[in-house]
């Protein structure tokens, strides 16, 4: 993924995306609403490398929230490295309540 140093001191990132996907147990489309937050380390992501993980490898896939948000982590844990990385997904229009999964 193309990045840069962080040689601006940042300490926190904050990163906010939606998806549909498909949940194999209720059956239905559902979005997540992703919220990132990152604290990092040498490295600054390329936001629109983001959004394209998420558009190629989650956007229209059968996955349960909690499949969605742990590959989101993982991808960006090895990525770039952070001290931090939280991922969190917002689900409201699931066939079940309101839903917040965080990894």
């Amino acid at each position: 993924m193309p990045k840069f140093k962080n040689e601006y001191g940042v300490s926190k990132i904050k990163y906010t995306q939606k998806c549909r996907c498909f949940c194999p147990i209720g059956k239905a489309d559902y979005t997540n609403n992703f919220t990132v937050t990152i604290t990092p380390k040498k490295w600054i992501p390329d936001y629109c490398e983001i959004d394209k993980f998420i558009r190629e490898q989650l956007d229209g896939k059968s996955l349960v929230i909690e499949d969605a948000v742990c590959k989101l982590k993982q991808w960006l844990t090895g990525e770039i490295h952070p001290y931090w990385v939280e991922v969190e997904s917002d689900v409201t229009d699931g066939v079940h309540g309101h839903v917040t999964v965080t990894v």
